[in-house]
């Protein structure tokens, strides 16, 4: 019989790689952001994703994909300034 292990109250938070599926032209507009911001598309994507677990994982309206996302909550606190300060810390 398999025992589950405990909860460890310290662990190693590795930085991972992980695929996301996205049409060809907003996979363009991400290469070509992730070069104006001096950065690659993978560390551009994960600060986006972190951000946005971090304000909540709001509701977006994806229901028309050839317009900008609309952000039904924005928290205040999750503008795309920040995130660009908060990459220019990690490097």
């Amino acid at each position: 019989m398999t025992v589950i292990p405990p909860r460890q109250d310290t662990f190693e938070d590795k930085e991972r790689r992980f695929y996301v599926v996205a049409r060809s032209s907003v996979y363009l507009q991400l290469q070509q952001e992730a070069i104006g911001r001096g950065t690659d598309l993978w560390t551009l994507c994960g600060s986006v994703l972190t951000a946005w677990l971090h304000s909540g994982c709001p509701d977006f309206d994806v229901s028309d994909a050839s317009e900008p996302a609309s952000v039904s909550n924005p928290p205040p606190s999750s503008s795309p300034s920040r995130l660009a300060d908060d990459q220019g810390d990690a490097e």
